[in-house]
């Protein structure tokens, strides 16, 4: 296992590893005790969104799942949203053959089949009102120094989850070229 402590929101974190069948992406943290404020976790590839988790607080109080290529959003699904503001929980997201496997506190929120080719995620997204306290790698090989410094082949996710945030886009000839 590999765990981040004490991550910065808004930030990005590297997967040094592939996705594949069984591995596990955990987040623990607490919502933050404003009003109308909402928060994302999101698997990101270049200038794709993998995985799009948005918690939302306001009007109708739902989880949205969703996906994004070059900033084209997908179909939504919709879930309740399981959280209150001030809340400690703890969010896995398990890679499963076909789709993530997505609880809340040990409990099923949800299914979300896979869009992208799961191999191609890079990064772990976290934006919005969220205090996170770790994140967690489980079910990776682990034959990468999960520490050092990630390049990840292009622009990077610099400012990720700001105002000024402009997506990445894949170098001609990157490796991640040949999953889009």
């Amino acid at each position: 296992m590999h765990n981040v402590h004490k991550p910065s929101v808004p930030g990005t974190y590297a997967i040094y590893e592939s996705l594949r069948d069984g591995v596990e992406i955990g987040l623990n943290g607490h919502v933050r005790n404003s009003h109308h404020k909402d928060f994302s976790v999101e698997l990101l590839s270049g200038p794709h969104i993998v995985l799009h988790v948005n918690f939302r607080f306001h009007h109708d109080h739902i989880v949205c799942l969703n996906s994004a290529s070059h900033g084209n959003w997908g179909p939504e699904l919709r879930h309740s949203n399981p959280l209150k503001h001030g809340e400690h929980f703890h969010l896995s997201i398990k890679v499963h053959s076909g789709y993530y496997h997505i609880s809340v506190n040990g409990v099923h929120l949800a299914d979300f089949p896979h869009r992208f080719p799961v191999e191609s995620v890079q990064a772990v997204g976290l934006k919005g009102d969220l205090h996170a306290d770790e994140i967690t790698f489980e079910g990776f090989d682990f034959h990468r120094d999960w520490n050092a410094q990630h390049d990840f082949g292009h622009s990077g996710y610099n400012s990720y989850g700001t105002e000024s945030y402009v997506a990445p886009s894949f170098n001609e000839g990157h490796s991640y070229n040949a999953y889009f």
